[in-house]
């Protein structure tokens, strides 16, 4: 402890002066859409987490909100971004013009907020005046009634092609909803859904997959991730059997983080082997295995189309990833191939090295490369970012 006598008196500390917050004017929105826009400022970003820290005081869900909708209502935009902002039904002629606002607009981000049925009526209401082509509702909450209007929205529209309703608490009741939509839909080509709700601990997948199922069989997506899901193995026979039709029009599947295991990488391989349609697979996080990826090792040449491929976090032994790395020929097709998260030994370095060197493929396809170790005294994988 110290043993000098402090002076200091706290009785006579002056208390710190309160900074008021801002005002917050359009011209100010101007200021702040230099920072990550370049003119003629087609692109519109707004985060309530920077405006509370910037203005130095909390957000009001309507003077402010209002100041947001008469700049939008100023400017001809290609995007929108909005996050984390509560859209209040307190003044409806507000939520009105904020629809009206976002006619023109084709990409439209409202992430994390919380938005009422009425927005969504009136989305309705002026579908055939929208040119909306991407919607993205990522961690939005989605009521019953709220689905119910958004599978209205989605019946009567004539341009979107991508929806993303990730993290939106829908359940596998709810989420037949907006399926429901998006199967009916005309325009519909990207349907994004991670992180589905079971209506107790766990998700009922066979109700889940037979509806991906009927979405797939209508021969219009060409792009569905589904991350976070709980699929298991079985649940991927009726995804293979629809990849290996010739009439496949599906491109890009994203099945990240489920549960499929090395079976269910079987199913989804020798699917695209046959149909030979699908450019992009993801499957990681799925502890495929040493057994799977000898699956994929097995089928990978044969999946002609087959041009990214991510496999990272599957515990893959080193013997497998060998083999995956020994199916590369040159000309390679594949354009990513993502192996980081599983397991090496010398031999796949050395692999690795002789298809680096020959040009096989190129540093920037694989997220994994080699080095020379000089306590082992041979080459080891290392990661490539």
């Amino acid at each position: 402890m110290c043993d000098i006598p402090c002076v200091h008196d706290a009785t006579k500390c002056q208390e710190p002066t309160i900074i008021k917050g801002r005002t917050f004017p359009v011209l100010l929105l101007y200021c702040w859409h230099r920072e990550y826009d370049k003119r003629p400022y087609e692109h519109f970003q707004f985060r309530r987490l920077d405006f509370e820290e910037r203005m130095n005081r909390g957000y009001h869900c309507i003077r402010d909100f209002r100041t947001i909708v008469n700049y939008l209502q100023q400017r001809r935009l290609k995007s929108v971004f909005i996050s984390s902002v509560v859209v209040s039904i307190w003044d409806a002629r507000l939520v009105q013009d904020f629809v009206r606002s976002l006619q023109n607009v084709p990409k439209i981000e409202l992430k994390l907020m919380r938005l009422p049925v009425e927005f969504f009526v009136m989305m309705r209401l002026n579908v055939q005046k929208m040119k909306l082509r991407q919607l993205s509702l990522e961690g939005t909450p989605l009521s019953p009634k709220t689905a119910s209007m958004l599978r209205e929205f989605l019946l009567a529209s004539n341009t979107l092609h991508t929806l993303d309703v990730s993290s939106c608490n829908l359940t596998q009741y709810n989420f037949a909803i907006v399926a429901d939509g998006v199967h009916k839909s005309a325009s519909m080509r990207c349907f994004i859904a991670n992180r589905l709700l079971g209506d107790k601990l766990t998700l009922d997948t066979e109700k889940i997959i037979s509806i991906v199922g009927s979405l797939l069989m209508q021969n219009k997506l060409t792009e569905l991730t589904m991350q976070l899901c709980e699929f298991v193995a079985q649940d991927m026979e009726a995804i293979a059997e629809y990849l290996q039709s010739p009439k496949c029009s599906l491109r890009k599947l994203n099945l990240a983080h489920n549960l499929i295991a090395a079976d269910g990488a079987l199913f989804l391989m020798r699917g695209i082997a046959q149909g030979g349609n699908l450019e992009l697979l993801d499957i990681s996080g799925n502890t495929i295995g040493t057994h799977g990826g000898e699956w994929v090792a097995m089928y990978l040449s044969s999946c002609n189309m087959l041009q990214h491929l991510y496999l990272n976090d599957n515990q893959i032994g080193a013997e497998a990833i060998s083999l995956i790395l020994l199916t590369l020929k040159k000309p390679c097709r594949i354009k990513r191939l993502q192996l980081y998260g599983n397991q090496y030994d010398g031999r796949t370095a050395m692999i690795l090295r002789r298809l680096l060197d020959a040009k096989v493929v190129r540093q920037e396809t694989i997220d994994i490369s080699y080095t020379f170790d000089e306590a082992l005294q041979d080459y080891r994988v290392v990661p490539w970012r």
